[in-house]
């Protein structure tokens, strides 16, 4: 069987993380190789893919690498350039920009977790003629790309904002943390329960994809809610992304006007139910993802 050259740099990586084939001597039976435990191959699996989702992902060039990280940081920058410096605003106690910076990027952490788990499994479906290579693991490996693409991004641009004079020193910092957590967990359970319902269905991802456009606005990513209609503010704070920001911006900073309807056990159930949920679909279909489309 010839094998494409991602499944030959995955069989690479993981031979490479192998124990020494070390031949047993009749003298000293202690020399001979012992087996690998579960999570030894696990973590040899995880890097490996991880290698591979790097170079996929940047292309295995450094211009790849600066694009792959400058996009995101380029479009952050423009919209604090047009709803920003140009109005020259204050949102709900703090400064627009500050404002946008901290909406913007967790949300295209959110985002991007969900939809590039969405395709996880297509892209990698080759891989698994591997044994030790199974479904999740893929997911696994493009989700922590993805963070640490976007948590790189976050500093970049709260350094960038410090640097100008703005006040970027959270206040809060370990709830802080605790609501990005509950938020990167939600894109997580959403992007696995989206990858194991699109599989047989994968024309269904475009208008997910969509889909998120209007998420995009009703989660108060760049304009502020607070202003809306009792009525419809009622309906809008359904949504548990918005109640993501709203708090992550309520423990950045307490000067912050936050909605008095958040409740970070909504925005933690709501992770906690996807993760479950996608957990359990791919559970009783974990078969239906191993067989080659």
């Amino acid at each position: 069987m010839r094998l494409s050259s991602g499944a030959m740099d995955l069989h690479n990586i993981i031979s490479l993380h192998k124990e020494p084939a070390l031949a047993p001597s009749a003298s000293d039976p202690a020399a001979a190789p012992q087996p690998r435990s579960p999570w030894q191959i696990q973590r040899a699996v995880l890097f490996a893919l991880l290698l591979r989702e790097l170079k996929t992902r940047f292309g295995g060039r450094w211009l790849g690498a600066f694009w792959a990280l400058s996009e995101p940081l380029l479009h952050t920058f423009l919209m604090m350039l047009l709803y920003g410096y140009l109005r020259q605003r204050k949102v709900a106690g703090v400064d627009y920009v500050v404002y946008l910076i901290t909406g913007l990027l967790p949300f295209f952490m959110f985002r991007n977790l969900a939809l590039r788990l969405m395709e996880g499994i297509d892209a990698n479906r080759a891989l698994f003629g591997y044994r030790q290579v199974k479904p999740i693991d893929t997911l696994i490996s493009r989700a922590i790309l993805e963070v640490g693409i976007y948590s790189f991004i976050y500093m970049i641009a709260l350094a960038l904002l410090g640097w100008l004079g703005l006040d970027i020193v959270p206040d809060n910092p370990l709830e802080l943390i605790a609501v990005s957590v509950a938020l990167l967990a939600g894109g997580f359970g959403l992007g696995l329960t989206l990858a194991v319902l699109t599989n047989d269905l994968p024309e269904a991802r475009g208008i997910i994809r969509i889909a998120f456009w209007p998420l995009y606005f009703m989660s108060g990513v760049i304009f502020p809610v607070h202003s809306f209609p009792r009525s419809f503010l009622d309906w809008l704070t359904l949504n548990p992304i918005l109640q993501a920001l709203e708090l992550s911006r309520g423990f950045y900073f307490n000067g912050y006007n936050q909605l008095p309807e958040v409740s970070f056990g909504y925005v933690a159930l709501f992770s906690l139910l996807s993760v479950v949920l996608g957990l359990s679909l791919y559970r009783v279909r974990r078969d239906r993802l191993l067989a080659v489309q």
